[in-house]
């Protein structure tokens, strides 16, 4: 939050991704991650503490992001590569395109 605050008078384009979700136990029933309980914290100290103009956007934990590295490829290359890759990093990829899509459409000059 302090950084965030501190960076606000320099430039207001800020995106805070919430990152390293994932379901704390079997009972975290939810059918999309904004509706995850770590994603509504982040979201609501944000909002609260430095602007509700921020948006907040989920990033799910995965296994991709190791796998991103050692094999070098992005998560679309993966997608690419195998059905069950296809299948496995949806989700994520969908995440990242929101963030894409947001920055592109909020942001972009």
């Amino acid at each position: 939050m302090n950084t965030i605050a501190e960076v606000m008078h320099l430039n207001s384009n800020i995106v805070v991704i919430a990152t390293k979700l994932k379901k704390r136990n079997k009972h975290d029933i939810f059918d999309d991650w904004p509706q995850c309980e770590d994603m509504l914290n982040i979201q609501q100290a944000v909002h609260s503490q430095i602007s509700s103009d921020i948006p907040v956007l989920p990033l799910k934990f995965s296994a991709v992001f190791d796998t991103l590295f050692e094999e070098e490829k992005s998560i679309a290359q993966l997608m690419q590569g195998s059905g069950l890759a296809n299948y496995q990093y949806k989700e994520v990829n969908d995440q990242f395109n929101a963030i894409y899509h947001l920055i592109d459409t909020r942001y972009a000059k």
